[in-house]
């Protein structure tokens, strides 16, 4: 709890600096608006001259307040930021203050619906944009476009991917073991040192009960060291200490780039939680694949494996 609660509390603090350095550089603009909200997530779309999005951003609301800023009948919004990267929401004239941002594991959803003035369209423009239809998989409804699914793009970095060619799966499984031992290592020499009972001789006769090290204590040091080697470290090198011995970086599976900051975190808050799904039969997110990230070679990288 002390480890997570350390990484919630740096995860706001950055979120705090980053809506300061917004209001600091960008003065207030006002956006027309599109108010998106689906499950526990909200966006808005910032809206153009011409009616088509500029960019969409995620609202940061806590679960209480989503709805509260904006919602569907907001049209128009004040915004201080860059409308590709980030910024800070509120409403005309002030008010309360939301943190917005680009979001790529999370974007909202997107449909076009046939009226009366497209259905006298040829479908054989190719600049017009396809249209959707309402169909049932078994009992459940849902959208998708005429003539059939659309072929899902392929992931980025999985097995057999040509635009990563080099071999690598001895080496992700190296570079594992490597980083498993290195945060092992490091949570069980500071549990040692902060351990004034520590019985070295203990260790000599095999008595694990009168070691004087507390294994929660090792706990808490392995997932810290675990944090910080695979949420800061590899969001600022893309790698981590394994990985980098054995010239591997990890991408994201939908675009080949790079994963920020926010999605490291889910990932390895989702590695943490997922033993106690597993042993307790907990309920796991609808896209599982979203939280393994593939390693790559660096040279496939560096010759244009990503996009």
């Amino acid at each position: 709890m002390f480890v997570i609660g350390t990484v919630v509390g740096c995860v706001f603090g950055w979120i705090g600096h980053r809506k300061r350095k917004a209001l600091r550089r960008y003065p207030w603009t006002d956006w027309p608006i599109r108010y998106i909200r689906v499950g526990g997530d909200e966006w808005v779309a910032l809206m153009g001259q011409d009616g088509v999005p500029v960019s969409t951003l995620q609202l940061s609301t806590w679960p209480s307040e989503r709805g509260k800023l904006v919602d569907f009948r907001t049209r128009q919004i004040w915004f201080a930021g860059d409308p590709q990267k980030y910024g800070v929401v509120s409403r005309p004239g002030g008010g309360d203050l939301r943190y917005a941002y680009r979001s790529t594991p999370k974007t909202p959803p997107e449909f076009t619906f046939r009226t009366d003035d497209s259905s006298n369209r040829r479908s054989s423009d190719a600049s017009s944009r396809p249209e959707y239809e309402l169909t049932r998989d078994g009992t459940h409804p849902k959208m998708q476009p005429v003539g059939g699914p659309p072929e899902e793009p392929k992931p980025y970095g999985r097995k057999g991917d040509v635009r990563y060619p080099s071999p690598r799966m001895l080496r992700r499984v190296l570079a594992f073991v490597l980083d498993w031992l290195i945060h092992l290592g490091c949570g069980v020499g500071a549990a040692i040192a902060v351990s004034p009972g520590f019985a070295p001789d203990a260790i000599a006769r095999r008595d694990w009960q009168h070691i004087g090290v507390n294994p929660v204590v090792a706990v808490g040091f392995f997932l810290a060291a675990s944090a910080i080697d695979r949420i800061i470290i590899q969001s600022i090198f893309h790698t981590t200490i394994g990985k980098a011995l054995f010239a591997l970086v990890v991408i994201r599976p939908e675009d080949g780039a790079y994963p920020s900051f926010g999605r490291l975190l889910a990932v390895w808050l989702f590695d943490v939680y997922l033993p106690l799904a597993i042993f307790g039969n907990g309920a796991g997110p609808d896209r599982i694949e979203d939280y393994f990230l593939p390693a790559v070679r660096w040279r496939d990288v560096r010759h244009g494996g990503t996009t």
